[in-house]
């Protein structure tokens, strides 16, 4: 996908909620310029979110740890560490739930990311990390014995962004 008209994150959103019948982000946001951290409607939970539903970032990150660990029968063996961040709102971003993968978990609809020339994209963030998840996997060897992987997922989040339901006009 291209970006759409100016590429702005903003203008994305803007458009698809008065397009849509709701009220303009220009009329809900106190003191409304480009650097205001928009107001986009009523505020909802993110546990409560749903599709359609605006999402105001600043300063947000959401980091993922695997870590995978790897037994032989042997004994040897192996770990290894990848680390992931998505980082949204230096100092705003605008985007907008698409669907609701999980409590705390959405697709999003945005574009400008990265800054200034970022097309327009639907990719699923963590809004609320949840719980640590392990997965442990047991693979036979026609030798004997079996090679045992453990894969450990962590996800942690700060400054989770403000969620908004648009209102109609």
């Amino acid at each position: 996908m291209g970006r759409y008209r100016d590429g702005e994150c903003w203008t994305l959103v803007e458009d698809a909620v008065v397009g849509a019948g709701g009220k303009s982000s220009r009329v809900l946001t106190p003191r409304f310029s480009a650097h205001a951290s928009f107001v986009w409607g009523t505020v909802v939970q993110s546990n409560g979110l749903q599709a359609g539903d605006v999402l105001q970032f600043s300063g947000y990150s959401w980091t993922r740890t695997t870590d995978t660990d790897v037994t032989n029968p042997d004994g040897s063996g192996s770990t290894n560490q990848t680390v992931a961040t998505e980082t949204r709102g230096i100092p705003q971003h605008t985007a907008m739930v698409v669907r609701v993968v999980s409590t705390g978990i959405v697709e999003v609809i945005e574009q400008n990311i990265p800054p200034a020339t970022g097309p327009v994209q639907t990719l699923t963030l963590v809004l609320t990390a949840p719980a640590q998840r392990v997965t442990t996997t047991r693979t036979p060897h026609s030798s004997g014995g079996e090679t045992v992987t453990t894969v450990t997922v962590t996800d942690s989040v700060t400054n989770p962004p403000r969620c908004y339901r648009p209102i109609a006009a």
